[in-house]
């Protein structure tokens, strides 16, 4: 596989990682001989929404995008889109690239997902950065959590609409373009990037629609464990309040209680996905890079 990028062509490694009977779609690019930086992606979509990393920030660095179960180019697994078996699935990719310990970087679910890692198998993690992560989604007041569940059910009414329709993929990236998620708010398209646009309408393409459901009723994250400790350096990249954080203020309060190793840099004016904003990508890359170089090597 070749992908495009602003310095040319570079060579992706494909790779099938069977866990647990799942085959994980895995791909990878850059020098042997580093620790890999596993990249994470969010609820709906897949390592795709990471492609448009620069060659300025990955120059040298072993790059991994792992498309969790039931996303993406990976298996589908009915009834198992739960926080345990997402981590552990991750767990088994690094089984098969590395027996040296790792930098995580996770978009919201792939937050919580490198969290839960990082807990659960600190020998394997050197540290890890979460995005704008629902850790404490099962903490949300009601009304809060309400808005998330909101946006949830629009995005599987848009996919069961564009299923039904059987339109092509280009379709759906149109139609996520010029949609608004909530009343009084700008298009998608204004807001992302186009690229994140195509690599969204990539991910609803080819999702389980058992993903949505999970993140619905709250099976997802019920795991999601913010009081036991944590052995890595955790570094949250936040979006606003204003703009619909899924790690608000009074979260990273509540998290400084239990683990007030963690730190936390808050992006003004940036909605939930920081990495793929127009307004937003150049500061998110900026983090991204800070940490990449604190620990490696």
């Amino acid at each position: 596989m070749r992908l495009l990028n602003d310095d040319g062509v570079r060579h992706v490694e494909v790779m099938l990682v069977q866990v647990d009977g799942v085959g994980l779609h895995v791909e990878v690019e850059g020098p042997r001989e580093q620790a890999p930086v596993v990249f994470l992606h969010g609820v709906g979509s897949s390592g795709r929404t990471w492609e448009w990393l620069p060659r300025s920030a990955t120059r040298g660095r072993r790059i991994v995008r792992v498309d969790l179960r039931g996303h993406g180019r990976s298996d589908h697994a009915a009834g198992t889109y739960d926080l345990e078996r997402y981590g552990a699935d991750v767990v088994g990719v690094l089984g098969e690239l590395t027996s040296r310990p790792v930098l995580l970087v996770g978009n919201s679910l792939g937050g919580v997902v490198a969290w839960w890692i990082a807990q659960s198998h600190p020998e394997l993690v050197a540290a890890a950065l979460l995005e704008d992560p629902p850790l404490l989604a099962g903490e949300t007041p009601p009304g809060e959590a309400g808005r998330f569940r909101d946006v949830f059910h629009a995005v599987k009414a848009t996919i069961v609409d564009h299923r039904a329709r059987e339109l092509p993929e280009s379709a759906l990236a149109e139609r996520l373009g010029g949609l608004c998620w909530a009343p009084g708010t700008p298009a998608l398209g204004e807001v992302l990037t186009d690229d994140a646009i195509a690599a969204l309408a990539f991910g609803y393409h080819r999702l389980d629609l058992g993903v949505i459901d999970g993140a619905i009723d709250g099976s997802t994250l019920a795991a999601a464990d913010t009081r036991a400790p944590v052995g890595p350096p955790v570094v949250v990249v936040a979006a606003d309040d204003a703009a619909g954080a899924a790690f608000s203020t009074r979260d990273a309060e509540r998290l400084a209680e239990t683990q007030p190793a963690v730190r936390v840099a808050r992006i003004a004016g940036s909605g939930h996905r920081i990495h793929d904003e127009r307004r937003h990508r150049g500061t998110f890359l900026g983090h991204l890079s800070g940490f990449m170089d604190a620990y490696t090597g």
